[in-house]
C-alpha cells in the first residue's frame, strides 16, 4: 500500500509531522525524518534497505530495523474506523429536564433525558441559565441516554452518538456547537480547540496547560482572582483566520484540594454547590468567570505555560521544548483535520514560546507569570 508522506515542519532542532489519515502529530529528529522520506519513496523493504545503505551508509540489518519501525509508525497512524452506533429516532417524550441558557445575545435551549445526563454539561454553564427568553426560536439541543449510549441532537436532527464512557467527546462536540453560536462561526473556521486555559491582561493572552493534578485550574482561578481575565477554561478555541484565542464562557472546575486557598480569594466560594464528577475527580466546585465589560472576544497569543504545582518547591520559570508542551496538551485537544489547517497549526506552534512554571507559593508564581505579558519571548 502506498504510504502518503506526512506534512513536515522543522521547529527548533526537531521535525513536527502530521499524518492526515489519523489527523495526528508526531515529533522526530532530522535523521528519522530523512528516513521517513526515504520510506515514502521506497515503500518496498528491499528497495528501502538498498536506498538507506547507499544514501546514509546504514548497515542492511539496521536499515531493516528502521523499515519495520517506520512501517509500524505509519500503521499506528493510519485511518481508524469509528465504532458504528445504531441511530435512535428522536423522541420528544425523553425531554425530562429543560434549561435555557443566554450568553451575551445568544440563546440556546438544552433538553436532558436523565439527571445524570444533565450533569455532563450543565454544571459548567449553570451560571448562564436564564428565566427570560430573548428569541422565539433559539437553537434547541437534546441529549438522550439509551442502551448505554448518549445521543446528541440539534433541532431534532441527530448530530452524533457516543458510548456512555466517551461522554467527554460529547462535551467537546457541544462546546464546539456553543462556540460557533456565540461567535457566529462554523466548525470549519476553527484551527482547533486546545486543552488549555487562557488568561489575559486585556492586551494579549497566555495559554495555561498542565497534566492532571498539577494545579492548572487552581492556578487559573488564582490568576483570575488576582486581576487577570479568564478567556477560556480547559477549552481554548483558536480561529484559523487570525490565530487568536477566542472567549468561551465555561466555569472553572476546582477539585477539593484547592478549596481552602480559593475560599479566601473567590467571593461566596464556600456557598458554591458540590458536584460529584466521578471517582477520579471526586466532588468539585465550579467558579463562575468574573465579568469584565471591557473584555474583548479574542486575543493574540504567543506564549504557553505548563503549570506544575510541587509542594515545598521554589518558584522557577524555565523554557521547555515545544515537544514537551505538545505531549501535555495535544492528546485531549481537537485540531482540525483539514490539511490547510494542519499547516497553519504547525506554523502557529512554531511561533510560540513554551515555559514550565514550577511553584509552591502561589503569590510568587503569579508575580513571575504576570511578567510574561510584558516580555518579548
Amino acid at each position: 500500500m502506498l504510504k502518503a508522506p506526512p506534512l513536515s515542519k522543522q521547529i527548533r532542532k526537531q521535525q513536527l509531522l502530521w499524518f492526515s489519515a489519523s489527523n495526528s502529530y508526531v515529533i522526530v529528529d532530522k535523521h528519522i525524518n530523512d528516513l521517513i522520506k526515504l520510506f515514502v519513496s521506497h515503500p518496498k523493504k528491499p528497495s528501502f534497505i538498498s536506498a538507506a545503505y547507499e544514501t546514509t551508509g546504514v548497515s542492511h540489518s539496521q536499515s531493516e530495523l528502521f523499515y519495520d519501525e517506520i512501517d509500524s509508525l505509519f500503521e499506528d497512524h493510519s485511518l481508524e474506523e469509528k465504532t458504528k452506533i445504531e441511530p435512535l429516532a428522536f423522541d420528544a417524550s425523553q425531554r425530562k429536564f429543560t434549561e435555557t441558557y443566554v450568553i451575551n445575545a445568544a440563546e440556546i435551549q438544552i433538553n436532558y433525558s436523565h439527571k445524570k445526563v444533565k450533569e455532563i454539561l450543565h454544571p459548567q454553564i449553570a451560571h448562564l441559565v436564564s428565566e427570560k427568553s430573548l428569541k422565539t426560536n433559539p437553537p434547541i439541543f437534546d441529549i438522550f441516554y439509551a442502551n448505554n449510549t448518549l445521543y446528541f441532537y440539534k433541532n431534532t436532527v441527530l448530530v452524533d452518538a457516543y458510548e456512555a464512557n466517551n461522554y467527554h467527546i460529547l462535551q467537546g462536540n457541544f462546546c464546539m456547537q456553543l462556540l460557533c453560536i456565540i461567535h457566529g462561526k462554523t466548525e470549519n473556521d476553527w484551527l482547533g480547540t486546545i486543552h488549555a486555559s487562557t488568561v489575559t491582561n486585556d492586551k494579549e493572552a497566555i495559554l495555561v496547560i498542565g497534566k492532571s493534578g498539577k494545579g492548572k485550574s487552581t492556578f487559573t482561578a488564582h490568576a483570575m482572582a488576582s486581576g487577570l481575565n479568564l478567556v477560556a477554561d480547559d477549552f481554548s478555541p483558536i480561529l484559523s483566520k487570525n490565530k487568536h484565542v477566542y472567549t468561551y464562557p465555561g466555569a472553572i472546575s476546582i477539585k477539593s484540594g484547592a478549596f481552602e486557598s480559593l475560599s479566601k480569594m473567590i467571593p461566596n466560594f464556600d456557598d458554591l454547590p458540590l458536584v460529584f464528577k466521578g471517582q477520579e475527580k471526586g466532588s468539585v466546585k465550579f467558579i463562575v468567570p468574573f465579568q469584565n465589560p471591557s473584555t474583548k472576544q479574542s486575543y493574540p497569543c504567543r506564549k504557553m505555560v505548563s503549570i506544575h504545582y510541587k509542594p515545598g518547591s521554589k518558584t522557577e520559570l524555565k523554557e521547555i521544548p515545544f515537544s514537551e508542551a505538545m505531549a501535555v496538551f495535544v492528546p485531549d485537544s481537537w485540531i482540525s483535520p483539514k490539511e490547510t489547517h494542519a499547516k497553519k497549526f504547525m506554523a502557529w506552534i512554531a511561533g510560540l514560546s513554551f515555559y514550565e512554571l514550577t511553584y509552591s507559593n502561589t503569590s510568587e508564581a503569579l508575580e513571575v507569570f504576570s511578567k510574561l505579558f510584558n516580555s518579548q519571548g
